[in-house]
């Protein structure tokens, strides 16, 4: 999440990602079954979120079909939208806080 993945106190709000937040029985269970997760994660209590768009593959018109061109983000708002295959839901966290997994009951029963 964010650029700053090292520095989660930097991250502005209204930061847009790909890691849609869960509810924390869920959280609970993707931090024990996750191979990445259980080397690191951040713990955020989001106060306000909205879905901003997808992100996937990005193709353009060509004579014989459609040509990939890239990997991108597209908000639901932009044209090039019909040109994306999604793959992720991206979501804007509009306010959220830091938290504290260890004070947080993260592995609570499920």
């Amino acid at each position: 999440m964010g650029e700053a993945p090292d520095a989660p106190g930097t991250w502005p709000q209204g930061l847009e990602t790909t890691h849609p937040p869960v509810c924390q029985p869920c959280a609970s269970v993707s931090v024990r079954a996750c191979p990445h997760l259980k080397q690191r994660y951040v713990t955020l209590r989001v106060h306000s979120w909205a879905a901003a768009g997808v992100h996937g593959a990005l193709y353009r018109p060509g004579r014989q079909g459609p040509i990939l061109t890239d990997a991108a983000g597209i908000p639901f708002d932009d044209p090039a939208i019909q040109w994306v295959i999604a793959t992720q839901l991206v979501m804007r966290l509009n306010h959220f806080t830091l938290t504290d997994p260890t004070t947080e009951t993260l592995y609570g029963s499920v």
